[in-house]
Formats: C-alpha cells, structure tokens, sequence
C-alpha cells in the first residue's frame, strides 16, 4: 500500500500542477480577450463619431456653398443639393446610431442634439430653392458648425471618451 501512495502523490502532483498552469493560462486570455473587446469597441466608436462629425461637416459646407451660389445669383440645381443633402443626412443618422451603441455615453446628448438640428435641414433646402433666397441656410450651417466643434472640444477632454 505504502508503495501505490508512493507513485500515486507525484502523478497527483502532477496533474495538480497542469491543472492550475490550464486555469491560469483560460484567466490570462480571457482577461486579454476582454482588453481587446474594449480597445476594438473603442475603435469602432472613434470610427463612428469621425464619420458623424464628417457628415455634419460636409452637408454645412453644402449649405453654405449653396446659399453663396444662390445668393450670387447663379443658376443652382436644388434637385442635385437636396439628393446630397439627403445622402449626408442619412450618413449622419446611421453614424449617429453607430456612436450610441458602441460609444461613450457622454456623447449622447451631443448626438442627440446634432440630430435634431439635422432634421429641418431637407425642408429648408426645398424652401431656399423655391423661394431663390439662400440666407435661410446660412444659420443652420452655422449652427452645425458651433454644435460640431462643441462637440470635438467634448471629445478632446480628458473624460470625453469615457465610457462610465
């Protein structure tokens, strides 16, 4: 008997050790499965509010280009304005919805914000066409314009990419 437990403790000892080496080594890649999950959200969400705050930019430079045009007197195709606006627009609203999945709660209201003032824009641009006065873009592109940059100077804080 006293010979079994002789060979039976090292083969227990063992198999004892590769166990915890097995359960050690689950814990440290699921902990770093974790951090990649975090880091690949993180990307996906700067991805996202990149190209938010790229479609915002584009449809109030296209705002403003339009009223100059108008306002010039130029002969404008509001047909072409209002498709590109429309793209843009629903660029922004499917980013929008991007950032609010997968990005930082603290970004919420601003998106919330920028989609709301993106709204009206399809109706204003059909109004400016029809009635050949171009001032009325002139203030949604610029309040774009202060809500975007609002909104990066939230990103560039310290606490704007949190996701608490």
């Amino acid at each position: 008997m006293a010979d079994i437990s002789g060979q039976l403790i090292p083969v227990v000892s063992a198999l004892a050790g590769v166990a915890l080496t097995l359960l050690g080594n689950v814990f440290l890649e699921r902990s770093k499965w974790r951090q990649s999950q975090r880091s690949e959200q993180r990307v996906r969400s700067l991805e996202s509010l990149t190209e938010l705050l790229q479609a915002i930019t584009d449809i109030a430079r296209t705002l403003r280009q339009t009223a100059e045009q108008i306002d010039e007197g130029r002969d404008v195709d509001m047909q072409a304005v209002a498709d590109r606006i429309d793209d843009l627009i629903g660029q922004a609203r499917r980013q929008g919805t991007v950032a609010r999945i997968v990005g930082p709660r603290s970004t919420f209201s601003l998106i919330t914000s920028l989609e709301g003032q993106i709204a009206p824009i399809y109706r204003l641009v059909a109004e400016a066409g029809r009635l050949g006065n171009g001032a009325a873009l002139v203030e949604p592109a610029r309040q774009l314009m202060k809500t975007r940059d609002a909104f990066v100077d939230h990103l560039r804080r310290a606490d704007g990419m949190s996701w608490s």
